[in-house]
């Protein structure tokens, strides 16, 4: 069974009435995550932060990991298994400009998605709780 598979049998049976059912469950955030990183990785602002993994061919398992976290985040299934948020930006020299362009790319996908607008505002509140854990470089 495909991951994607799993968390919606998981979403299903403990999560029926999360955000992340309510916008599609893990295929529509698995088409929101693609959609993302294309958006970050045309932005020359955006795309330097993802050059690396991208010649490691290491894009795959970012968005994978990407789609756990949003499935978590939007109270689906936690089957998030990455590192925590500041070890895996620790080193990236991320500033709040960068942060802030990232974020604006997943909530205008997560728009473009026709993502209700309660969700949309969730969103954008985890994305304020956890800049502190990414942001390295304060202006």
């Amino acid at each position: 069974m495909s991951f994607l598979a799993e968390l919606d049998e998981v979403a299903a049976e403990k999560h029926s009435e999360s955000p992340f059912v309510a916008i599609g469950g893990a295929s529509a955030v698995s088409a929101v995550v693609e959609e993302f990183y294309s958006r970050l990785l045309a932005d020359p602002q955006t795309a330097g932060f993802f050059s690396a993994l991208v010649e490691i061919d290491g894009l795959a398992a970012l968005k994978r990991h990407q789609v756990l976290l949003l499935a978590k985040v939007l109270g689906g299934p936690d089957h998030y298994d990455g590192r925590d948020l500041g070890a895996a930006h620790g080193g990236l020299d991320i500033s709040d400009a960068a942060y802030q362009r990232v974020s604006l790319h997943l909530l205008t996908t997560l728009h473009d998605f026709k993502v209700p607008m309660d969700i949309l505002q969730a969103a954008d509140s985890t994305l304020r709780a956890v800049k502190p854990q990414i942001v390295t470089i304060e202006a």
